[in-house]
């Protein structure tokens, strides 16, 4: 189970440079890098290409609308985006998609029993799988290589080493995902081929 410090300072010994004693203490190393842990890592999460990073929860209190819609619902704190948001209670496999807006931190709809809202968060590293802890890592040596050695074709390297470990791991992930059905429902194609009509 690695931490966010364990991976700071697993970047730091790859590239020669003194650990992190603690969180919080005043060295460059570890002001650069908690600086830069948010944009890196959330970044890469935001899309929700990971399955570590997707959740889909039910929000039953809802509220007043708002933009047309009758019902308001509370987006999850902690949720970087919102994917998608179903009616509650049917399976994965017989959603029907409704209308929806999101603005600021809330979510709005005609369903009154409430709704399901696929949504991406950003775990902790512990929870992350290790070709995406890897990639991490090296982005991680890259702004060590920029900001605290100025050495800025390693630094390329590094952020390329890195691209290469995340589309590994988006590529993992794909494949663990559940099969979902290709058609939810035929589309014009679909019904013409199977002599329906367009």
């Amino acid at each position: 189970m690695a931490s966010m410090l364990q991976i700071m300072n697993a970047a730091l010994l790859a590239q020669g440079q003194h650990e992190i004693l603690s969180e919080g203490e005043g060295s460059d190393e570890y002001r650069v890098l908690v600086r830069s842990w948010p944009r890196v890592v959330e970044a890469e999460l935001e899309d929700g290409n990971y399955h570590f990073t997707r959740e889909t929860t039910v929000v039953l209190a809802r509220q007043a609308g708002a933009y047309g819609f009758t019902y308001g619902y509370s987006v999850p704190a902690g949720a970087l985006h919102v994917r998608d948001v179903y009616p509650v209670g049917q399976p994965v496999d017989q959603r029907r998609p409704i209308d929806w807006l999101q603005d600021g931190r809330n979510v709005y709809a005609e369903e009154s029993n409430g709704v399901s809202m696929e949504i991406t968060y950003a775990p902790g590293p512990d929870e992350w799988s290790a070709t995406f802890t890897q990639g991490i890592q090296k982005r991680l040596e890259a702004i060590i290589l920029r900001s605290l050695k100025e050495e800025y074709g390693a630094a390329d390297r590094a952020d390329q080493t890195a691209e290469m470990f995340l589309q590994r791991a988006r590529t993992s992930s794909s494949k663990s995902r559940t099969a979902k059905p290709m058609f939810r429902s035929p589309g014009r194609l679909m019904s013409a081929r199977r002599g329906r009509g367009g």
